[in-house]
């Protein structure tokens, strides 16, 4: 399994920002370097790739604040 995580963007370590938008969706298989989201901080947006081949689970929803480096998905 391979974790999918939140980027940290910022040298604050209490920094939050949201995820834009799923491009794959829970259940789908995606490949390795794959677009599966679009995140944003500070003014900042950045594109996530899939780390590794298999079948994506989303664990936090789109327009959802998270803490930079939490788990937002999955890959098994």
């Amino acid at each position: 399994m391979s974790e999918v995580r939140f980027p940290e963007m910022s040298s604050d370590v209490d920094a939050t920002g949201v995820i834009v938008t799923w491009f794959a969706t829970t259940g789908e298989q995606v490949q390795a370097d794959d677009l599966i989201a679009e995140v944003a901080m500070d003014k900042v947006d950045m594109e996530l790739h899939a780390e590794a081949s298999g079948v994506l689970t989303v664990l936090v929803p789109e327009e959802t604040e998270v803490a930079q480096g939490a788990v937002i998905g999955t890959i098994d």
